[in-house]
């Protein structure tokens, strides 16, 4: 059972990691202070706008209100209704207009639903700029995300079955630790369910759960439970932590100020309400962080002891510290908000809350063993007593060979384990490899997708720089690619994109030169050791070669043509970014598209 849940936690954190917001929005965000501005000057007056430097703009805590600008290019605008999703953002004030061409802007209402979204009518062949004014009390995040109404509607079920997810196994572990606490009357596990609820009252206060399901009509408790939530956190926590390292029975030395920082946590809940919110903020991210050094300091003193369940409880305080820990990170600004980022917290809290009921209940089972074997050895010193001198001589050989045959048992126990553990390492890396590889494949042409091609530009770039070596990187686009969807429907142009890439890779060096799906009917080749010449011939040579090659599929044959276009990076002048080598073959293409396609050009 044990295998079991831990197998099924490391399964939804692997799956979490690798999670991704959707579809989401390609371009850059753009904000500024306001400063009283009205949206008519925003829109029409030429101000210092700053570059957001994540896709999703984190400025966070901040008493400031902002406005922010996005631009949907009429190029990439389809017919239909649309919802700008702002995800979990948690925000007190939201105006979202949206500007037609340059047409006055116009306010859009949210949707009627719970989640944070605002319904647009698009129309192909139109500019839109959308203009947001947001203030928040809390973290001032903005993970926004441009979806149909289907999409909307299907992110939104998942996102709740996660959420749903997270608070069953929570409820789980309270309710089945209740039970326990019960039945047993140990008030461990009652310091367990306190400290569960205290993790999820944390968590929806952290996340804008409580805001959004709970006390949706009461904003001003949002902020409040904010810093609440972390005083209870405290308070339970290092309350629970202290009664199952049992540091008063193991004179840890810093016992009083532990217990000193438990009851801080409590106070903390009292005079909250009377604080202003960014004390209370403070107070209460000093006070974790001191917390949290009080309970390593505890753990580092009781594993030194060979404590099996306090390993355990180790490993979940560990991953739950890193899950706050990144999410502290995220909430303040200093790290991208990403899905990891804003949800590690949650399954670190349930790998947490699932090692600690192991560990509790091996820690009960370890001092139930001990009261057994206490009472045991009294009964066997009232007989040894009442026997000779003789029989008090034969039972201690007795029991010295019983504590070397368990001294035995327990060494090939520890042989077991290690072996064990070794085994379960190389399973684990095999795993992660295999997951890593799947993840760098595009899933319809099997080739390499755009998340290896940024890892890999970095690295030629790196190269580049160190090495003196010279790459070229080619962008390609299948011509009039619309065409073919049009006329022969999207099977055939899904196979007509597998078929170019391997047509690519059947003129390229085997090994050495790498073929990426970049997105659509785009792709872009990898040329390292290239030089401008050599690259050009090359880039020539696929072109003409797919340009002569009919594509078959279900007996037809199709005629496509590509447009080309090549950046070589010199020693000399190796930019900065992987982005910046892209933006200048993607202009090379450009030309190319302009020069009346079915060519090659070079940036």
């Amino acid at each position: 059972m044990v295998r079991c849940l831990l197998g099924a936690v490391c399964l939804m954190l692997t799956l979490l990691v690798q999670s991704a917001y959707g579809a989401g929005t390609t371009d850059t965000w753009y904000y500024l202070q306001d400063r009283g501005l009205s949206v008519t000057e925003v829109a029409t007056s030429e101000l210092e706008w700053q570059r957001s430097l994540w896709q999703a703009p984190n400025l966070g805590f901040t008493q400031h209100a902002y406005w922010f600008r996005y631009a949907i290019p009429s190029v990439t605008v389809q017919d239909g209704s649309w919802y700008l999703w702002l995800h979990n953002a948690i925000l007190t004030e939201v105006d979202v207009w949206v500007q037609r061409n340059q047409m006055p802007p116009v306010k859009v209402q949210p949707a009627a639903m719970r989640m944070p979204a605002y319904p647009l009518r698009l129309e192909s062949g139109s500019d839109y700029v959308l203009y947001l004014r947001i203030q928040s009390n809390t973290a001032l995040q903005l993970p926004a995300e441009l979806v149909t109404e289907t999409e909307l509607l299907t992110l939104k079920e998942e996102q709740d079955s996660l959420f749903g997810l997270f608070v069953g196994i929570l409820f789980s572990m309270m309710l089945y630790n209740l039970v326990l606490y019960v039945s047993v009357r140990d008030k461990s596990f009652l310091l367990y369910v306190g400290h569960a609820c205290a993790l999820l009252f944390f968590v929806f206060s952290w996340q804008g759960l409580g805001s959004r399901y709970l006390w949706p009509h009461w904003p001003a408790f949002q902020n409040m439970s904010v810093a609440l939530s972390t005083f209870s956190v405290i308070g339970f926590s290092t309350w629970f932590c202290g009664v199952f390292l049992s540091i008063n029975q193991h004179n840890f030395k810093g016992t009083r100020v532990f217990w000193l920082v438990r009851n801080l946590g409590f106070m903390g809940l009292l005079v909250t309400p009377f604080m202003p919110y960014s004390w209370a903020i403070f107070s209460s991210s000093f006070l974790s962080f001191f917390a949290v050094l009080m309970v390593i300091s505890a753990m580092v003193a009781r594993v030194s002891l060979r404590h099996r369940p306090s390993r355990l409880f180790v490993m979940g305080w560990t991953m739950y510290v890193i899950g706050a820990l990144v999410m502290g990170l995220n909430k303040f600004g200093l790290i991208e908000v990403t899905p990891t980022s804003e949800n590690l917290i949650l399954w670190g809290a349930v790998f947490d809350m699932v090692l600690l009921c192991i560990a509790l209940g091996d820690k009960f089972h370890d001092e139930r063993n001990l009261k057994i074997r206490a009472q045991e050895m009294a009964i066997k010193a009232v007989r040894r007593e009442k026997n000779a001198k003789e029989m008090a001589i034969s039972k201690q050989q007795q029991a010295q060979r019983a504590l070397q045959e368990a001294a035995d048992a327990q060494d090939q126990y520890a042989r077991l384990l290690e072996r064990r553990v070794r085994e379960r390492t190389l399973e684990l890396k095999r795993t992660q490899q295999n997951l890593e590889h799947v993840s760098e494949l595009d899933a319809l042409t099997k080739l390499k997708n755009r998340r290896y091609l940024v890892d890999r530009l970095q690295q030629e770039l790196k190269a580049c720089k160190d090495k003196g070596r010279s790459f070229a990187i080619v962008m390609v686009d299948i011509d009039h690619f619309k065409q073919v969807n049009d006329s022969h429907g999207h099977l055939a142009g899904d196979e007509c994109i597998r078929s170019v890439g391997r047509l690519m890779q059947d003129r390229l060096r085997n090994g050495v030169d790498i073929v990426c799906r970049y997105g659509g009917e785009e792709f872009v080749l990898i040329l390292p050791d290239t030089r401008e010449a050599e690259a050009m011939v090359k880039a020539e040579n696929i072109r003409s070669y797919i340009a002569q090659t009919p594509i078959l599929c279900e007996h037809q044959r199709i005629m496509v043509t590509i447009s080309v276009g090549v950046m070589v990076v010199d020693p000399d002048a190796v930019p900065a970014r992987s982005e910046e080598v892209i933006q200048q073959a993607d202009q090379a293409l450009y030309q190319a598209k302009h020069q009346g396609r079915n060519c090659v050009c070079l940036a």
